[in-house]
């Protein structure tokens, strides 16, 4: 067998030394034909060959599989393709290419979500016959999951975004996030700690005003503050865009004032006013639109019912305009009425000093009570002076009468016009004292 192979080479060797001696074409024939030679001697010599296959891509297969029926999905693997050493017949692989071959990791026992070891199965689309040698890597890691949805809520998370000076931004309550809640999916590990998501506004802005922005940044968080992995691959969202509203107020300062009503006709309003002690003498406040004045009305006393000393709360959420803000979170403000030189007394009147008002013609009225006590509040030197000839007790008919013959029950008010600093209590759990009236239809 030596001999023989001595003696092709021998020959083609001598075929080539000789061949330029010849002219151009046999040159070029003979060339061919010792290529042919070549090649029939490689087939016979050499049949079976060893073939380097690179790049073989890795294909995980879970057909049937449990991981398959329980919704298992491979989420990171070690290795995308391997390296491929085969053995052939010369004929059956010498034009063997990568793309007609597959990796194939087998996912069969995998039962839970975790890392597993799959070791490598060589398959060729072609069909073609070969032993593989050897594979590498030959075992890969690849880690397993189920992949689950859910919906958690948005907050907003503003970078850089301020307002300007003179006004404030709204508390992060105030600020609504369209759509305000994700879906999201991914791997079930790390799906299930994460609670809520972050839409993220960044930029450099000076806000004059409520100002809507749009934005596609999600950070996802496992509480209120520890920002997930944002750059996750394996997790996916279901909306792409979001519009995050701003809201801007206006800042400013108002005074408070309290309104008064049911006092005496002649009752010096402003003097009792300004003897009024308040917790909070104003406020600071923002609002959505312009500040519409320098004072702001907190709410009504109703003189019927200011005793010596007595305090009336008003709560800023009750006297605050729709969009209004208070900036020094008072919340209530306390209204004091003055306690010192003031004394109480009270004066009976009989059923004969009060007075009807307002009395319909066609009807005769008569007062069935024979009288009513009043209490009256004022300085100790005004009460010293008050007689009951001082006050007038009347009872306004246009109020009160339901033009019906029978007995109604009517308040009575008082007027002291001699007197700027006198008002009238109401007592027994009635804002003014009652008396019961007798109204009969007058015969033609």
């Amino acid at each position: 067998m030596v001999n023989s192979i001595k003696f092709i080479f021998g020959k083609i060797k001598y075929f080539f030394i000789h061949l330029f001696e010849k002219d151009v074409f046999i040159k070029i024939s003979s060339i061919i034909a010792a290529i042919l030679i070549w090649f029939g001697v490689s087939i016979s010599v050499y049949p079976t060959i060893t073939k380097v296959m690179y790049n073989v891509p890795i294909q995980i297969n879970m057909d049937g599989t449990y991981a398959e029926a329980n919704g298992f999905q491979a989420m990171s693997q070690s290795d995308e393709t391997v390296t491929v050493y085969i053995k052939g017949a010369r004929g059956e692989i010498g034009n063997l290419e990568s793309e007609e071959l597959v990796a194939v990791a087998s996912a069969e026992d995998v039962m839970y979500a975790s890392e597993y070891k799959l070791p490598i199965e060589i398959q060729c689309s072609t069909r073609k016959n070969f032993d593989v040698e050897t594979i590498e890597p030959s075992v890969i890691s690849v880690s397993f999951d189920k992949i689950i949805s859910k919906e958690i809520p948005l907050v907003p998370k503003l970078s850089g975004i301020k307002a300007a000076d003179g006004y404030i931004m709204g508390d992060p309550d105030d600020i609504v996030i369209v759509p305000d809640k994700i879906n999201i999916t991914g791997p079930e590990t790390e799906i299930a700690g994460i609670t809520n998501a972050a839409a993220l506004v960044e930029g450099e802005s000076s806000l004059t005003g409520t100002t809507d922005f749009k934005t596609s940044l999600i950070q996802l968080m496992n509480d209120s503050t520890t920002i997930v992995d944002d750059k996750n691959e394996n997790i996916t969202f279901d909306k792409s865009e979001f519009t995050v509203h701003v809201p801007v107020y206006t800042k400013g300062t108002v005074s408070l004032n309290v309104q008064i009503t049911n006092a005496p006709e002649s009752f010096d309003v402003d003097a009792f006013k300004e003897k009024l002690e308040m917790s909070v003498s104003e406020l600071e406040i923002a609002a959505s639109d312009d500040i519409p004045g320098a004072s702001l009305d907190i709410g009504t006393i109703d003189m019927r019912e200011v005793d010596i000393g007595k305090e009336f709360s008003f709560a800023t959420n009750d006297f605050l305009p729709e969009g209004y803000q208070d900036l020094n979170e008072v919340n209530t403000v306390v209204v004091k009425c003055p306690s010192e030189g003031l004394v109480r007394r009270s004066i009976h009147f009989n059923n004969s000093a009060i007075q009807l008002v307002n009395a319909p013609s066609q009807f005769d009225f008569n007062i069935i009570t024979s009288g009513v006590t009043a209490t009256f509040i004022g300085p100790e030197g005004s009460m010293e002076q008050l007689s009951n000839i001082d006050v007038i007790a009347q009872i306004d008919l246009l109020n009160g009468f339901t033009m019906d013959e029978g007995y109604d029950k009517l308040p009575i008010t008082f007027l002291i016009p001699s007197h700027d600093d006198i008002w009238c209590i109401g007592s027994d759990g009635d804002l003014s004292p009652r008396a019961t009236i007798s109204a009969t239809l007058k015969s033609n």
